[in-house]
């Protein structure tokens, strides 16, 4: 494995002539929380993730940018990633929630409500151009490895091929893995009564029986096709998205030595983000070894906030302290993610006004490489990245979750929400209920300030609706009247 004295000493070596364009590299982790890696993100003292090994996240925010103020464009994973792959927001094309196959509704029922209809069937090709269709225009080689869940099951969009990867590599329909073991083939245990076989991983037969982790596996693949693409001269842009650390929660059995005393569950957990962050080490060494790791933009993120509320050892709903709550809420847990960043032209800092989302990246990524896109719902950064510009965003991060994912966490309710300047609005369909907070001095969202500042709420819940009906969002409906159910501040 390519360490970090290895990445260290392939920069130090004489470098090749420049490629035309660079390499470009998302890193895009499963239900990642904002504090699962050593990185504090400027928290004063770190609550949790600090036991968690990430030589090569520290690596890559050693020599590159970060962003402490990092958001997805949705709390569950398929709106979010396709929102990077888009560029739109997830209340304009209406993939706004994960999905499984068309015609599946993936949330529960809200009392008193009936939910919208949504896209089931998630994102299918010819709808927009892709961040992987800039690329391949531009003469790279795109590949995706791991998690895709753009789509459905037995849809087009399901198979990343079909949405301008030349390659894929455990892409499908499937939004988490039923083994991250390659003795059980990446697949339902013997027993047959865990998982459908829609989530056994495709495309790594080669490692079936074998005694390697999913991860693992992942990154060998990878390997291979950077050595073919570099070999040929050929400029790559890699999709890569662990399917860790999304459960199930299974350890990587080789490095729980690492995390002795800790709870088992959350042991088991560490490990998997260790899994990643070794996987990330073999992809940059791989570029390092052919002496163009400078000239690779590398970006680092996760596609929701992290898992809390449920499979995870200790307390619920703590684990991404100080933020609040986690995965499918409406609080920063849900949405706050890291985001590291670096490569040509991107400087050497730590960004603590700006705040960029998930749909930034699809336009943001291909600046970077010297690729015009269009930038859909989110901004292109790339000038302001390459001036380091630290500015705060003067407009507004919006989230659109009519769905609900259950009783067992605070903020699972469907809701819609806004991020403007320092302040942050909330509305909970459900209860007609409206929250406000100030993140720059209340972090963890604990003091509601809707009653005592009437005037910014009804600002922040007018600009809220009124950017929702720009992108023609579908609303709720009340059973008892019929009528739909919008963000109006009383």
């Amino acid at each position: 494995m390519w360490c970090l004295l290895a990445l260290s000493l392939a920069q130090s070596e004489p470098r090749p002539a420049p490629v035309k364009s660079p390499h470009v590299v998302l890193f895009l982790v499963d239900d990642l929380g904002w504090q699962d890696t050593s990185l504090s993100f400027g928290v004063p003292e770190k609550l949790v993730g600090r036991q968690v090994r990430t030589p090569q996240v520290a690596a890559l925010a050693q020599r590159g940018l970060t962003i402490r103020q990092g958001y997805s464009a949705c709390t569950v994973c398929t709106p979010s990633r396709v929102s990077i792959l888009t560029g739109q927001h997830p209340a304009r094309n209406r993939i706004t929630s994960w999905v499984s196959a068309p015609g599946q509704d993936t949330g529960e029922k809200y009392p008193g409500l009936t939910l919208p209809t949504w896209e089931t069937g998630g994102f299918q090709p010819g709808t927009t151009p892709t961040l992987a269709e800039l690329f391949q225009q531009a003469g790279y080689r795109t590949v995706q490895i791991g998690k895709a869940h753009f789509a459905g099951k037995g849809t087009a969009g399901a198979n990343p091929t079909n949405l301008g990867f030349d390659r894929t590599i455990g892409g499908s329909s499937a939004g988490h893995p039923s083994s991250f073991y390659g003795t059980e083939n990446f697949a339902r245990r013997p027993d047959g009564t865990t998982l459908p076989p829609v989530h056994d991983v495709p495309n790594l037969e080669a490692y079936h029986g074998q005694d390697i982790y999913l991860e693992e596996a992942l990154a060998k693949e990878a390997v291979k096709e950077i050595d073919t693409s570099l070999q040929a001269g050929r400029r790559m842009f890699i999709w890569y998205a662990p399917f860790a650390v999304h459960t199930p929660i299974q350890a990587n059995k080789r490095l729980l030595e690492h995390y002795e005393g800790m709870n088992p569950t959350e042991a088991a957990y560490a490990t998997m983000m260790e899994s990643v962050d070794n996987a990330m080490g073999e992809v940059l060494g791989a570029f390092a070894k052919h002496g163009q790791l400078d000239q690779t933009i590398v970006v680092f993120t996760s596609d929701n906030g992290g898992l809390s509320q449920s499979s995870r050892g200790g307390y619920p709903n703590l684990h991404n302290l100080p933020l609040r709550s986690g995965k499918g809420s409406a609080y920063e847990g849900g949405v706050r993610v890291p985001l590291v960043m670096a490569g040509p032209n991107i400087p050497q800092a730590d960004w603590a006004k700006a705040a960029l989302v998930g749909t930034d990246l699809h336009a943001t990524m291909a600046s970077l490489a010297g690729i015009k896109a269009a930038p859909g719902d989110g901004e292109d950064w790339a000038e302001r990245i390459r001036a380091n510009q630290d500015s705060a965003r003067t407009t507004p991060i919006v989230w659109h979750f009519p769905h609900h994912r259950g009783w067992g966490g605070p903020g699972l309710e469907p809701y819609s929400a806004m991020r403007l300047g320092d302040f942050r609005v909330i509305f909970f369909y459900g209860t007609r209920r409206w929250e406000l907070y100030n993140l720059a001095n209340d972090l963890g969202e604990t003091r509601d300030l809707s009653i005592r500042q009437p005037e910014r709420l009804k600002e922040m819940g007018d600009r809220l609706r009124q950017e929702l009906e720009r992108m023609n969002a579908q609303w709720p409906v009340d059973e008892s009247t019929g009528q739909e159910v919008r963000p109006i501040v009383p």
